[in-house]
């Protein structure tokens, strides 16, 4: 395994686009103001009116950030942010979750003595699951796809031929690795998960309302890495070849030793792509890319998932020094381009579906371009009100 070392801090960041609107009751509805050069809203000056401009931009783009998204509501239009946590949230995380939960004695098969044969560093055995062998295991994943081939991508266009990562990157099979350790305190707590994967959400805005994002954990992107060997078919001899493929990955550890509930660590950096082709504004795909650092035992760059003892659920995602974006719009207001640096925090019973629950409350406090939005949101059968205490002066 390479592990990589870098900067200790959690970043969303470059490119972030996400669905436009379509036509008078598109994505911009929203009390959203002109980007035209003829009409230029003048910049806010106060600092009530600099937070309440963000709150407009974050309502518009970050809903899951307040409670107020559902990935399976035609009707919820989802912004780049709402995109980006949802994939990090149901993607990679509760992947990683979900398969602490399978009795892997009954999978003896799945098991290596060496889970990397070549590695002269890496000695540990563990389970490794592949593509669609991890459906076996979980069942409720059936309808995702976790060996992403050149047919589910050909009818899907990046906007030119410089996008990074390409459509050949994403075509890469989804793998699964539960590591085994001489501590039996620590034995199958390290769970890593790293290639591509597709998984569907729902959004309408002319007739299409079954969406799917493509995700790739990126190598080039990621701190934490692993190199695998994988058999591939040789496209000239039509033979299959060994290969060894350094990839990206994504690795949570539960600490036994937590003094509330379970505690999941997210170890190391990890870079994530989503392509979104949902936008009906343009015929190509838009590409989402975030990244986060982690560093266990610093509590000012360290992330982490709890589940505590009360049965609350709390999310910590520090230092984001980026979240970029544009979202390509054909009139008003033609281009969306915002960015956001700060931290997410979320507290609550069910704090990534919260608005398919019938009651409860979620808790959060981010700090969005130095500006911190600390409050509560309340559900009541499905609808959504939230009250701020931070910052004073201004209403939800």
């Amino acid at each position: 395994m390479n592990l990589v070392k870098g900067s200790l801090i959690l970043a969303f960041s470059g490119l972030i686009s996400a669905c436009g609107g379509g036509g008078s009751k598109g994505y911009y509805d929203s009390g959203a103001t002109s980007n035209e050069s003829n009409n230029t809203t003048p910049p806010p000056s106060t600092s009530v009116e600099i937070a309440t401009k963000q709150l407009e931009i974050l309502k518009r783009e970050g809903q899951f950030l307040f409670g107020n998204y559902d990935a399976n509501d035609l009707n919820t239009t989802k912004g780049y942010i709402d995109h980006s946590l949802d994939t990090f949230a149901h993607g990679p995380l509760q992947l990683t979750l979900a398969i602490r939960d399978v009795n892997l004695a009954s999978f003896p098969e799945f098991y290596r003595e060496k889970c990397f044969e070549k590695s002269t560093s890496d000695y540990r055995a563990c389970y490794s699951f592949t593509g669609d062998q991890i459906k076996t295991l979980l069942p409720a994943y059936n309808d995702w796809d976790f060996e992403i081939t050149r047919d589910d991508l050909k009818n899907i266009r990046l906007e030119d031929d410089g996008i990074t990562p390409n459509l050949e990157a994403y075509q890469a099979t989804t793998r699964i690795f539960i590591f085994e350790n001489e501590n039996i305190d620590k034995n199958l707590h390290d769970v890593t998960i790293t290639g591509a994967f597709a998984y569907p959400f729902k959004q309408k805005w002319v007739e299409q309302e079954h969406q799917k994002r493509f995700v790739l954990i990126n190598e080039s992107t990621s701190d934490y890495k692993i190199t695998v060997t994988t058999t591939e078919i040789d496209p000239e001899t039509d033979l299959p070849v060994e290969k060894e493929v350094t990839t990206g990955a994504f690795s949570t550890y539960k600490d036994l030793t937590s003094l509330d509930g379970e505690l999941f660590m997210f170890e190391k950096g990890s870079g994530f792509n989503v392509l979104i082709n949902d936008n009906a504004n343009v015929s190509f795909a838009e590409p989402i890319s975030f990244i986060f650092n982690s560093t266990p035992g610093d509590l000012s760059s360290s992330s982490s998932y709890r589940i505590k003892n009360n049965g609350e659920k709390e999310l910590k995602l520090v230092n984001i020094t980026a979240i970029d974006g544009t979202r390509v719009e054909n009139e008003i207001p033609e281009r969306n381009i915002q960015s956001f640096t700060g931290n997410i925090s979320l507290t609550g019973k069910n704090i990534f579906s919260f608005k398919n629950e019938t009651s409860g409350t979620l808790n959060f406090e981010h700090m969005i371009n130095n500006i911190t939005f600390k409050g509560t949101s309340t559900n009541n059968n499905g609808t959504i009100s939230t009250t701020l205490t931070e910052p004073t002066g201004i209403k939800f």
